[in-house]
């Protein structure tokens, strides 16, 4: 069990390099093929309401990443294609990139960087792939290194729904993890399939497995999720997406968007 079609979102910004490598590492790991899609707007223009017409400045961003990519993916030994959508506003960007995800079996995105504010993608994008595409997404962080990405995962498991659909999209890379650990965020008085029945799971697939247990109290989830992934050493984070349901919840954003805001490692996400 392989991801045999990464999709790969390519723009201008310094970031990108980061993910191209994880994605050729993926590829290479799994005899896979990068389907990349160069997409953003131009970040010169204002992007709301995208009356413009696409211009050379946009194209010369697309032909320098989709040129850079094509080197990276010939040095790597990875069969990969790339094409572009050149967009004038932001919805053209998320639509563009959730269609092009829905025929992939995993997308790469970059968390988006609030320190630079870059207009050229917009900022929920990675939020609406996750939630719109039907497939996994994997967001790489903007600040720090990553040698490797699957070796050590932490799961975040609270029994629901989204995060059964992240632990199962994410097993082609916990197939030659050193060491998962489930990590169980539950509430008192909630009755769900428990982190002991997910090792049994998973040992199914080979795949070597320890458990921690731990209660909200008056700690955040995004707090306690990365401070334990931190102090566990992990590489990756796995977990469901956007579990709670209702207008207020989405208008809060709530622990999804606090992670995608705050990671510190790459992150796996389904919805």
């Amino acid at each position: 069990m392989a991801f045999k079609h990464i999709l790969l979102h390519l723009d201008a910004t310094e970031h990108c390099a980061k993910r191209v490598k994880i994605a050729l590492d993926l590829a290479k790991k799994g005899d896979g093929v990068i389907s990349a899609i160069f997409c953003q707007t131009n970040p010169q223009l204002s992007a709301i309401v995208g009356t413009h017409p696409v211009d050379d400045t946009l194209r010369k961003l697309s032909a320098e990443a989709e040129d850079s990519f094509m080197a990276a993916a010939k040095d790597a030994g990875v069969t990969a294609q790339v094409s572009n959508t050149l967009c004038t506003s932001h919805a053209q960007v998320v639509q563009a990139v959730t269609w092009a995800t829905r025929t992939s079996d995993i997308a790469i995105l970059g968390q988006y960087d609030w320190s630079t504010n870059y207009s050229g993608i917009p900022s929920d994008l990675a939020e609406n792939v996750i939630l719109h595409s039907g497939r996994p997404v994997l967001v790489v962080p903007f600040a720090g290194e990553f040698k490797t990405v699957g070796q050590r995962c932490l799961i975040a498991w609270n029994g629901g729904r989204e995060s059964a659909r992240a632990l199962n999209d994410a097993i082609p890379m916990m197939k030659d993890a050193k060491m998962v650990e489930v990590f169980a965020i539950q509430k008192e008085g909630v009755k769900r399939p428990s982190e002991k029945e997910l090792v049994v799971h998973l040992e199914k697939y080979g795949i070597p497995c320890k458990t921690a247990h731990d209660r909200r109290d008056k700690v955040s989830i995004t707090d306690l999720l990365l401070s334990h992934a931190a102090d566990e050493g992990s590489d990756l984070i796995v977990m469901g997406a956007h579990g709670h349901y209702g207008v207020s919840h989405m208008l809060k954003g709530g622990n999804t968007r606090e992670i995608l805001k705050h990671m510190t490692v790459p992150v796996l996400m389904s919805h």
